[in-house]
């Protein structure tokens, strides 16, 4: 069973008692981790603890919770930013690489009108990536060296105060005031199946009533429970019903936004849908890019059925945005899915390596995976399908464009990305995909191969064409280009060809690239 979390703004009546909860659970929270650094054992903490501030042992236990998933988190973002630098430093080295390469075959020449000569300006390109590569090598050794600690209240409110002026504050009390209320902002109350209403602490009743067992420090403001009225989630409110009724844990964060109103979170085991899709109803492929979903929808025998374009526009929005964009075009596909009862396919990508060195590509290429918001779909398309029961299947898309574009695109006139959807849709339904035979031809026989170097061949001798190029009649130029190239491999040079020295420059279709 998979976590879902709800958001509703707390009740009026709890401003005052969250403030001194954040207090206290902040103030238990960084001694703890302070001693937890230091190598205490949890048990004899724990019970002086709980003399010491007040609190029962679920309270104790629930700030270690928090600790602990702080400290979890601190160290994946240090794992992940130390891959992140090592894949940039891959990229540096091989730009440095191209470029010294680059710099062999320029002649010597002299500037014009004081400007630098394309040699300079590469040596000059070369130097500063130098100097790059060497700093970036000496972060990661710096960041494996010692392990930062965990900054209550952010890092970057903390080093605000160094600079007041700039960040919108007239002295240093103003910014205290704000980190202080920052450490304070929040505090969890981890439930637990085996208690009543699933969490001790925080009970939720069915007429919407929340009752929140007070800690001992604070009795003589509050009393030993607090309640509030009847608290409204305008969504999942049937999976908390659903959670109460079976018994089910919930654990309850309370946090103070930057707005300085209060909001009560509310994490449940989300009840399962059993699945709807079957593969015998057929599979919809989806192939997402930045400004276009295609996806495509074919029988059990991978026979096109129905497709459509989604166009999207992810450029220069905000997070929230993007998200809702997003959102809306998952609703339409899974929706498809369930009035069909068949699985989703999409591709298995991984953009971190090409995020991480998109400072060395072109501008346009790096806007484009700026932009390529895969993660965040494919998170969203596997929440809602699961809540549909639809099934989410990744498959390789290992030359998926390649043949679409070879074997669908002029077969249904389809566009590049439905075609690609299509080839994703029969992959995941174990469909193997040959080179059709006006392009196997170009390719030798051997039967003991697998399809795919057959499109790793054939891909080298395609990787120059246009992509309409592809929706020509059969024996269109390109593919005549192909024909006589590969008769010229095979026998030599075709009849009539001069024997002087040949054209530098490459034709259609060819795999020869001009000299740089």
């Amino acid at each position: 069973m998979s976590s879902i979390t709800y958001q509703t703004l707390a009740p009026c009546v709890l401003n005052h008692f969250c403030e001194q909860m954040g207090k206290l659970f902040g103030k238990v929270e960084r001694n703890l981790y302070i001693a937890l650094s230091r190598g205490k054992k949890l048990n004899q903490i724990k019970s002086s603890y709980q003399k010491i501030y007040g609190i029962n042992a679920r309270q104790f236990n629930s700030i270690y919770a928090s600790i602990k998933g702080k400290i979890s988190s601190s160290k994946e973002c240090l794992d992940r930013h130390i891959k992140e630098l090592q894949l940039s430093i891959k990229g540096l080295k091989k730009s440095i690489t191209a470029k010294k390469n680059k710099l062999k075959k320029l002649y010597p020449c002299c500037g014009i009108n004081g400007h630098k000569t394309d040699k300079k300006q590469l040596k000059w390109e070369i130097h500063q990536k130098q100097r790059l590569l060497s700093l970036k090598n000496l972060k990661i050794a710096s960041l494996k060296a010692k392990s930062k600690g965990i900054v209550f209240g952010s890092r970057k409110l903390f080093q605000a105060q160094y600079n007041k002026y700039a960040n919108g504050y007239s002295n240093h009390c103003e910014w205290l005031d704000d980190w202080q209320q920052k450490r304070n902002s929040q505090f969890m109350l981890v439930g637990s199946s085996d208690e009543t209403a699933g969490c001790q602490n925080c009970q939720l009743s069915i007429d919407g009533k929340i009752k929140i067992r007070v800690p001992q420090a604070l009795f003589n403001q509050f009393g030993k429970y607090v309640f509030a009225p009847k608290i409204k989630f305008n969504y999942g409110h049937q999976d908390i019903e659903y959670a109460l009724k079976k018994n089910g844990a919930l654990t309850w964060r309370f946090v103070k936004k930057d707005n300085g109103k209060w909001y009560v979170f509310v994490t449940v085991k989300r009840p399962e849908v059993p699945i709807q899709s079957r593969f015998s109803n057929g599979m919809i492929g989806i192939d997402l890019n930045p400004s276009v979903i295609g996806w495509a929808y074919c029988d059990k025998e991978g026979n096109l059925v129905s497709l459509s374009q989604i166009k999207i526009n992810l450029r220069d929005r905000s997070s929230h945005q993007v998200k809702a964009t997003l959102g809306e075009s998952v609703a339409k596909i899974v929706k498809l899915a369930y009035q069909g009862k068949c699985p989703i396919t999409v591709e298995k990508l991984d953009f971190c390596a090409k995020k991480a060195s998109m400072r060395e590509s072109g501008v346009r290429y790096s806007r484009m995976l700026s932009n390529f918001a895969y993660s965040q779909f494919l998170s969203i398309l596997e929440s809602r399908a699961s809540k549909w029961g639809i099934e989410v299947i990744k498959v390789n898309p290992a030359y998926s464009s390649l043949i679409g574009l070879t074997k669908f695109l002029k077969l249904y006139g389809l566009s590049s990305d439905t075609a690609a959807a299509l080839v994703l849709a029969r992959r995941a339904l174990h469909k193997s995909e040959r080179p059709p035979a006006r392009y196997a031809r170009f390719l030798p026989e051997d039967r003991h191969r697998h399809a795919w170097s057959y499109w790793r061949m054939l891909h080298k001798q395609l990787w120059s064409l246009r992509r309409h190029s592809f929706y020509g009649v059969a024996n269109s130029r390109d593919e005549v280009s192909l024909y006589d190239e590969d008769k010229t491999r095979s026998y030599g040079k075709p009849e009539g060809a001069s024997s002087g020295r040949r054209d530098s420059s490459p034709q259609v279709g060819s795999t020869a690239r001009p000299a740089s």
